[in-house]
């Protein structure tokens, strides 16, 4: 129920124009309840002075009323209605397939060297398409290449030995040494790389390899509150290695939820 509280408070905010300083997943819920509550004392203040400075008029006769929905407050007409229903009200959630395909990454780009070893990726660059890349995608050669390597350089103390004796049990081991010598270790890096971006207009990151993309798997858990929570009709995928999360049906889903809760509201 919080998570529908959520949406339904951030709907409001955004209907009446309200421009936010963060992502929808950086609001708690008792932020945006507080904002809804101010802003709905600016408008009933609006509305009283607006009321007073309105002469009165005599009284129209009634004319009879055709069919209209109700939503926050406001009616629609059916034709209205119909047409609101069959489109996405968050330009955010903007139908996939019309978004294009971004760039492949140069040739020259080694796989895995862009791996990061923090749990938060951080950003390696924005296109001129406005999208943030995280990992650019490297697609498998077609023909026989050389893999890149990777050094690494550690102190390698070396290896002493240490022996116990409890009575007539003698016991055997080894420890670090007291050595201060460079090793280095050669690691093959993979022939591909998947591409991980984030385009401002979908919600969550994207995964791409060889024009199939998905959302972020951990990033659909969160926004739903854990993996148990994920709708049903949200369909899982692999991109390339990577599970992922349908774009199409993820998005399908988050609109059928944010239609059934302007729906409810208008009808309270």
């Amino acid at each position: 129920m919080t998570q529908q509280e959520k949406s339904a408070l951030w709907d409001e905010l955004k209907a009446a124009g309200v421009s936010f300083d963060k992502h929808y997943r950086d609001y708690t819920t008792a932020e945006l309840r507080v904002a809804v509550k101010a802003l709905r004392k600016a408008l009933a203040r609006t509305s009283e002075a607006e009321q007073a400075e309105q002469p009165v008029q005599a009284e129209q006769p009634t004319q009879p009323e055709e069919a209209f929905v109700v939503i926050d407050g406001r009616r629609y007409s059916l034709e209205e209605y119909e047409a609101m229903r069959r489109s996405p009200r968050d330009p955010q959630l903007a139908a996939p397939t019309a978004l294009p395909l971004p760039p492949v990454a140069p040739a020259a780009t080694v796989a895995g060297t862009q791996t990061q070893r923090t749990v938060e990726l951080e950003p390696i660059r924005t296109d001129e398409n406005g999208l943030i890349w995280y990992q650019d995608e490297v697609r498998k050669p077609p023909f026989a290449k050389p893999r890149g390597r990777r050094r690494i350089q550690y102190n390698d103390p070396g290896v002493k030995t240490e022996t116990t004796q409890i009575g007539d049990y003698t016991e055997t081991f080894e420890m670090p040494g007291d050595e201060q010598r460079i090793a280095e270790a050669r690691v093959t890096l993979p022939s591909y790389q998947v591409g991980i971006y984030r385009d401002p207009r979908l919600p969550f990151k994207i995964h791409i390899y060889n024009e199939e993309r998905g959302f972020d798997f951990f990033e659909v858990h969160e926004f739903y509150g854990s993996a148990d929570l994920v709708p049903e009709g949200i369909k899982r995928k692999y991109v390339s290695s990577t599970l992922c999360y349908d774009i199409q049906t993820t998005i399908r889903e988050i609109q059928r939820e944010a239609r059934e809760l302007q729906l409810k509201k208008g009808s309270i």
